[in-house]
């Protein structure tokens, strides 16, 4: 290989073993054959020299950029980042891009002190500062005011790397550098009640963001924090009635039972224990390691507060929760021949009725029975167990997700900016990172999409700086590769007359009325089996698999339409309405309007969520953009481990 012909006996090079292992060692001697002898350890290897490459001399071990390595190759980027990840240097750049490994451990690197020495950074460039999300953040503030243009942070990376983290002490070191109003306390603030009602231990992440936000902080005229705005998108409300094994439903679920005062626990009829509630009690998980629910619970009723949610409305929250949490203790048992369903007595039925501003009567009708408006008459149908089952997951989710936009609003209306927005913004993206499980299914295929699109968008806008560099010193940048990810993105969203994206076969089947499972997987082989990017595994029946930037997955399409139509019978619509309590039925009217609107625009949820995603691409083009990549270091997320294997996988 050309790179070693300069290289004499003792050189230190890497030696790739095989796809996914690189070894240190030595150069002993360079054939004519192409060949060349190695010393790696205690043994000598004679190789083919493509799988040979130079490494950096010592004196560059641990620089801070990567890019100005003598020799810029695989191994050599990993074990840079390696030798800084042992001595606790979690941020390096590489060009303009900051890489942050998760330390997955406390790390003194975010003290009041530590944010000072970086505040010069918002204000002039400054190459003596170590890499840290600090000097990101800092250079958005910089290019904000000298180019008098919104900024953006994109903060990717996979579930369990650090985004939520990172985007947190970003958000501290603006309120430190900018803060002055009082409004800055207010913004931090939004973190503990975000993660709350949206964050969950997953498999991969203790604090797993189940949904994506952008945040965007407003500067007034003198540049100090004025207020902010939220936008989320696609929370994972299927969450909420099951989860896998080893994970757990959102953590305020758990806060609540645990951190409920004893007269409190008595007002909203809370049990003991977590696991007394059927839809907290199917994963087995109920526990985060060094984690106190009870504890954290104060921290969000607090946060609350600061964000203008009263006692009395907490008290009435709080209660809407614990409601929900009965809604999946009530048991059906099968009537007559069993086409028909009664609802047991049990307490779950008052508890929550009475919670949720019910009758039982009422209750018991709108899960049982389905009334169907036909020409001149109303229909009413008996619903089967499942059915009567599936009425009340639906019912759980929906009042769940109504309760998240509605503490969303909250937040938005508290941390408005009102007329001293000098309409300058920097916005911070967190959005779910990319997923693989062993069942992957509808909110797998949105957040990939989502991360296959952000992908784009960042190989494009790095292309263009490149282009930009080569222009200014003269270079001819037509020879540049650029290597794109478009035929994945057609996968999803390719229109006629081009052919069928996922989104159109989607949309077409949740409108056709006799689809199934089945129809859909013929329909989507039909479709896209001539692309590259999609391919099928015969040995899983019902299976299609996508070959992602990041890796090929495999989904499974039961369960598909009937996500993808997320439709609430208009009997549970109307009976959230009809609550006595009126935070619930503000929360049904609030349903009822976002059911409407769908239908007028003949939306599905994938199609919504396409049109979101879009317009999230488009907002972020019209800013400058600072992109912030977390790699987890390890599958366990243990401190002082950076696995090779999986550390390479995500930098590739």
């Amino acid at each position: 290989m050309e790179p070693l012909r300069g290289l004499g006996r003792g050189a230190k090079v890497f030696y790739r073993k095989d796809v996914t292992v690189w070894q240190q060692g030595e150069l002993l001697a360079l054939a004519e054959n192409g060949t060349v002898t190695i010393q790696v350890g205690a043994t000598s290897l004679t190789v083919a020299q493509e799988l040979v490459v130079p490494a950096n001399p010592v004196l560059q071990d641990g620089i801070p950029d990567v890019v100005q390595l003598s020799y810029l190759n695989e191994p050599g980027i990993l074990y840079n980042l390696g030798h800084r990840y042992n001595l606790d240097d979690i941020y390096t750049w590489a060009g303009p891009v900051l890489i942050a490994l998760n330390p997955c451990k406390p790390l003194p690197l975010y003290t009041p002190e530590v944010a000072t020495e970086y505040k010069q950074a918002a204000r002039e460039s400054v190459t003596t500062l170590a890499p840290h999300i600090y000097m990101v953040a800092a250079a958005a503030f910089r290019q904000m005011l000298r180019n008098k243009c919104s900024q953006s942070l994109v903060v990717s990376g996979e579930s369990g790397a650090g985004k939520t983290e990172t985007t947190k002490k970003a958000m501290q070191y603006f309120a430190t550098l900018a803060g002055g109003t009082g409004v800055e306390d207010q913004v931090l603030e939004t973190n503990p009640v975000l993660e709350a009602f949206g964050n969950a231990k997953t498999l991969r992440n203790h604090n797993s963001s189940r949904f994506g936000k952008l945040i965007q902080i407003h500067f007034n005229g003198s540049h100090h924090i004025c207020g902010a705005t939220i936008k989320t998108y696609l929370l994972e409300k299927s969450r909420v009635v099951m989860q896998m094994k080893g994970e757990r439903s959102f953590h305020i679920f758990y806060q609540l039972v645990r951190g409920a005062t004893d007269a409190e626990r008595r007002a909203f009829l809370l049990p003991p224990k977590a696991q007394d509630f059927h839809f907290l009690s199917q994963s087995g998980c109920y526990d985060i390691a060094g984690v106190d629910d009870a504890a954290e619970f104060r921290v969000v009723r607090r946060a609350l507060a600061d964000i203008g949610v009263d006692m009395e409305t907490q008290t009435m929250l709080f209660k809407l929760l614990s409601g929900l949490l009965w809604l999946g203790n009530i048991e059906f048992e099968e009537s007559g021949t069993g086409d028909s369903t009664k609802v047991r007595q049990t307490p779950a039925l008052g508890n929550a009725a009475s919670l949720l501003g019910w009758s039982q009567e009422a209750l018991i009708t709108a899960l049982t029975t389905r009334r169907i408006v036909a020409p001149g008459e109303v229909v009413i149908k008996l619903l089967k167990v499942g059915d009567a089952v599936e009425a009340r997951n639906s019912l759980a989710k929906a009042i769940y997700s109504a309760i998240f936009n509605w503490v969303v609003a909250r937040i938005n209306a508290r941390l408005s900016s009102g007329k001293g927005a000098s309409g300058l913004y920097i916005a911070i993206l967190d959005i779910y990172g990319f997923e693989q499980f062993e069942r992957n299914s509808f909110e797998q295929l949105c957040i990939n999409y989502a991360n296959e699109r952000l992908q784009q968008q960042f190989t494009h806008h790095l292309f263009k700086l490149e282009q930009t560099e080569y222009e200014s010193e003269g270079v001819d940048w037509t020879k540049v590769e650029f290597i794109d990810n478009q035929d994945c993105v057609d996968i999803f969203e390719l229109m006629p007359p081009k052919g069928l994206g996922m989104l159109a076969v989607l949309d077409s089947q949740c409108k056709f009325p006799r689809a199934t499972d089945g129809t859909l997987h013929n329909q989507l082989l039909e479709a896209l089996s001539s692309r590259s990017h999609f391919g099928t595994n015969p040995r899983v029946p019902g299976s299609f698999i996508i070959r992602h930037y990041a890796g090929a997955v495999q989904y499974d399409t039961g369960g598909l339409l009937d996500k993808n139509k997320d439709t609430l019978n208009t009997d549970l619509i109307q009976l959230m309405s009809s609550s006595s309590k009126p935070l619930v039925a503000e929360l049904g009217a609030s349903v009822q309007e976002e059911t409407e609107r769908s239908a007028k625009k003949g939306q599905t949820v994938i199609t919504r969520f396409g049109q979101q995603l879009r317009e999230l691409v488009s907002e972020l083009d019209t800013t400058g953009l600072h992109f912030v990549r977390c790699i987890k270091p390890n599958a366990q997320l243990l401190p002082n481990n950076m696995d090779p294997v999986a550390t390479l996988h995500q930098l590739r």
